[in-house]
């Protein structure tokens, strides 16, 4: 089995928060407990955003914007990320719910 991926010792695991630029639907990670998401979209001036999927990758023949593509597209890598770290589609559920539960104050 592989081990989990955690952060400070709490389960982690990616999710697609919505979170999109001009280049792409931007990679988030929920932590177990912990409210909210944490966009990767880095730190310093030196760090570059890492993202679930590029709209340039995902256009029409007429270079419009196929977002059913991308969204899938995004929606494949994240479960590959959370199986590749260890996660069932179960427990990726789970940890999202502790995190809405503590930003509603629960």
């Amino acid at each position: 089995m592989t081990e989990q991926f955690t952060l400070n010792g709490r389960r982690t695991v990616a999710y697609n928060c919505h979170e999109e630029d001009e280049t792409g639907i931007i990679f988030c990670m929920v932590v177990e407990d912990e409210a909210g998401y944490r966009p990767m979209t880095g730190n310093d001036p030196l760090a570059m955003p890492w993202y679930f999927a590029y709209k340039k990758d995902h256009r029409n023949d007429d270079g419009t914007l196929n977002r059913q593509a991308l969204d899938k597209a995004a929606e494949e890598t994240i479960r590959t990320w959370n199986e590749e770290n260890g996660y069932t589609s179960r427990e990726v559920i789970d940890i999202v719910a502790s995190s809405m539960r503590k930003s509603m104050g629960a």
